[in-house]
């Protein structure tokens, strides 16, 4: 069976399956880095609220020898196991004042979503560009998002700047930062791999948020990297280890950012997945001028 008439016919099982106070969708949705993915959107009694199960994934199950049917029972279960949605009015949706509180922003890399961009407000910051988007819900499977677009900030009427203000408010405080030694996290793997060089690794700090989820905006939370060069009494170079984190290092003078960037590169390719990835430059935050810049010159494609 070709991949197009796979969709379609997942699509009217789950409809046949779900009854008619459903309604449903394929689209094609360009996520980051210029991953395209067919999902299923699903609204139930017309709620503006649809989530997307993307499909690429369950051809791949069916062309190993999984039934239309065995495929169709799992995302259902997937479905019913996240039906609980917000229910957001269409009206609350066009109003600013009612939308404001849901505002957060994200890092993504320029180059590799000019796409993407085109259609979405953003602010550029080194090799990486802020997007924006709405927190609609989260739950033990994860966060529920929304896009946020040019069409959103004309309906609104505000400008790019105040939505970063609310958003950058707003995802600190929702997303609080969360700083680890690796250490702490390579004790729990002590057992599992025993000749674990961790002595050469304890340097490192993981910066995320506490849902572990676009936690690398971290970086640019008031104070966040202020305090924690203070603590440590260094300028604090920053690998970008994907969207969900990145890594910190206290900046030594024996250190070559470019030999960093070379192992940040092909570890981005072999264990980052495409839609993750962040950037394979360095950056350095530098306590006397409170700022972060790019101080390597890795010239390598993020994908």
């Amino acid at each position: 069976m070709v991949y197009d008439v796979f969709l379609n016919k997942i699509k009217t099982g789950m409809e046949q399956a779900l009854g008619k106070e459903y309604e449903l969708s394929l689209h094609r949705i360009t996520k980051n880095n210029g991953l395209i993915l067919d999902g299923l959107c699903i609204s139930k009694n017309k709620n503006p609220v649809a989530p997307a199960i993307y499909l690429n994934n369950c051809y791949h199950q069916y062309l190993k020898g999984c039934s239309l049917e065995e495929i169709t029972q799992e995302l259902l279960e997937l479905y019913r196991s996240n039906e609980v949605l917000p229910t957001i009015h269409p009206a609350r949706l066009s109003d600013y004042s009612a939308m404001k509180s849901r505002t957060a922003c994200r890092l993504i890399n320029t180059a590799a979503n000019e796409t993407l961009l085109q259609d979405m407000p953003h602010i550029p910051w080194n090799d990486l560009s802020i997007v924006f988007y709405l927190f609609l819900q989260e739950n033990d499977t994860g966060i529920m998002t929304a896009g946020i677009h040019t069409s959103h900030l004309n309906t609104w009427g505000i400008s790019q700047d105040e939505l970063f203000q609310a958003a950058i408010s707003n995802v600190s405080r929702l997303f609080p930062p969360s700083i680890t030694s690796m250490d702490c996290i390579l004790e729990d793997l002590t057992d599992a791999v025993p000749d674990l060089n961790r002595q050469a690794m304890t340097p490192f700090y993981v910066l995320s948020n506490t849902c572990g989820i676009n936690g690398a905006i971290c970086m640019l939370y008031p104070d966040v990297l202020k305090h924690f060069s203070e603590g440590i009494e260094r300028d604090v170079l920053i690998l970008p280890s994907s969207i969900h984190e990145v890594l910190l290092l206290p900046d030594e003078e024996d250190i070559s950012y470019d030999e960093l960037s070379q192992m940040v590169a092909p570890i981005n390719a072999s264990e980052v997945l495409p839609q993750d990835r962040l950037s394979n430059q360095i950056y350095r935050y530098s306590r006397r001028s409170d700022s972060i810049e790019i101080v390597s010159s890795c010239m390598l494609p993020l994908n």
